[in-house]
C-alpha cells in the first residue's frame, strides 16, 4: 500500500477532484485529527525536529523560527502578512507566539472548516491587529497587488498545481523589500522516488526491530516501503505532491533566493512514517536507532548520494 505525507493512501470513492481535495484538508479543523497525524507522522519524531534546527542554524537547540527572526527580521517586525495554505492557523500561532510582530494578517485555504477555526483560535492568541482567514482555491485566486511585507508557505505549495500562476501572483503581492519563505516537500512529484531513495529506505527500515515497526494506520507490521502508483495517488488526493518535483525551478525563476537550507526527509520520512509514535524520546535504545537514521541521511545528502527531498527558502 503506498504512503502519503498526509497519511496511508487508501481506494477512494468516486468523487470529484476538488471535493478530495477540501474533503483531505476539512480535517485539519479537528484538534483529534492533527494530533493524531503528529503522533504517526515523521515528523512526529523530535529528533527530526532538532535535526531541522541543526541544519538550519546549526545547533539543534537553537529554534529555527527563533533563529530565523533574529537575522533577517530585526525586532521580529514583518508588516503585513499573507499565509498561504494555513490550515487551521497553527504556523501563524506558532510566528506569533516566537516574537514576529504582523501589523496585519490574511490566511488562505482552500478548506472553509480549517480557516474556520483558525479564526476561531485568532481569538485566543495575540496574532495581529487585524486578522482575516478566508477559504480559497490557491490555484485561482487573484492576490491584490503590493499588499503584502511577508508571505509564507509551509508545507502547502506541493499541494499547487498552478505552480507559475500562484507564484506569478506572490511576487506581485510582495511590497519592494519583501520576503517569501517557502518550507516544502520538493521531493519527486507525486512521491516518484527514485529506485536508490526506496533502496536506501528500505535499508533503513530493516535494521529496525519489530517493536518499533508496528504500523499506526493498517495496523501488523511495516515490513516494506513501496513507491505509490501515480494511479493511487490521484486517486487519494490529485493535490499531494502534485508537481513537488517542480517548485524549486519555478521558484529561482522568479524570486532571488536570499538563503536555502536542506533538513533532509529523503529516507527518514519514507521510514518513519506511520511508525514514528514507536520511537519513545526518554528511551536510550530508541535514540540508538533514531539517532543513527538521521545520521545516516545527513551523511547521504551531504556527499551527494541523495538530494534532499525537503527545502527551505527565503526569497525577494
Amino acid at each position: 500500500m503506498a504512503r502519503a505525507i498526509d497519511g496511508w493512501l487508501a481506494p477512494a470513492p468516486r468523487r470529484s477532484a476538488a471535493d478530495v481535495v477540501v474533503g483531505a484538508w476539512d480535517r485539519l479543523a479537528s484538534d483529534a485529527y492533527v494530533s493524531d497525524v503528529v503522533g504517526r507522522s515523521w515528523t512526529g519524531v523530535p529528533a527530526v525536529h532538532a535535526n531541522h534546527n541543526y541544519l538550519v542554524t546549526g545547533s539543534r537547540d537553537v529554534y529555527w523560527i527563533d533563529w530565523l527572526r533574529d537575522r533577517y527580521f530585526p525586532g521580529g517586525e514583518v508588516g503585513d502578512v499573507l499565509s498561504l495554505g494555513c490550515g487551521n492557523g497553527h504556523v501563524d500561532r506558532t510566528f506569533a507566539a516566537r516574537g514576529f510582530v504582523m501589523r496585519s494578517l490574511c490566511g488562505l485555504d482552500i478548506s472553509p472548516a480549517a480557516t474556520q477555526r483558525a479564526e476561531e483560535l485568532s481569538k485566543t492568541v495575540p496574532l495581529a491587529p487585524v486578522v482575516r482567514y478566508a477559504a480559497a482555491d490557491l490555484n485561482r485566486a487573484t492576490l491584490p497587488s503590493g499588499a503584502y511585507d511577508f508571505i509564507y508557505f509551509y508545507q502547502s505549495l506541493h499541494h499547487i498545481e498552478a505552480l507559475e500562476r500562484v507564484l506569478d501572483g506572490c511576487r506581485k503581492a510582495l511590497r519592494p523589500g519583501g520576503r517569501l519563505l517557502v518550507n516544502e516537500y520538493v521531493g519527486p512529484s507525486r512521491f516518484q522516488w527514485t529506485p536508490e531513495q526506496e533502496r536506501l529506505a528500505n535499508q533503513q527500515l530493516a535494521t529496525l526491530p519489530e517493536a518499533l515497526r508496528q504500523d499506526a494506520s493498517p495496523g501488523g507490521v511495516k515490513v516494506a516501503i513501496h513507491r505509490p502508483t501515480v494511479a493511487e495517488m490521484i486517486a487519494t488526493d490529485p493535490s499531494e505532491a502534485v508537481r513537488s518535483g517542480e517548485i524549486e525551478a519555478a521558484l529561482r525563476d522568479r524570486f532571488v533566493v536570499k538563503a536555502q537550507w536542506n533538513w533532509g526527509g529523503t529516507v527518514n520520512f519514507l521510514v518513519f512514517q506511520e511508525i514514528a509514535g514507536n520511537f519513545d524520546p526518554a528511551n536510550a535504545d530508541h535514540n540508538v536507532h533514531v539517532d543513527r537514521l538521521i545520521a545516516d541521511e545527513n551523511r547521504w545528502i551531504a556527499d551527494g548520494t541523495l538530494p534532499s527531498d525537503f527545502k527551505m527558502y527565503l526569497l525577494e
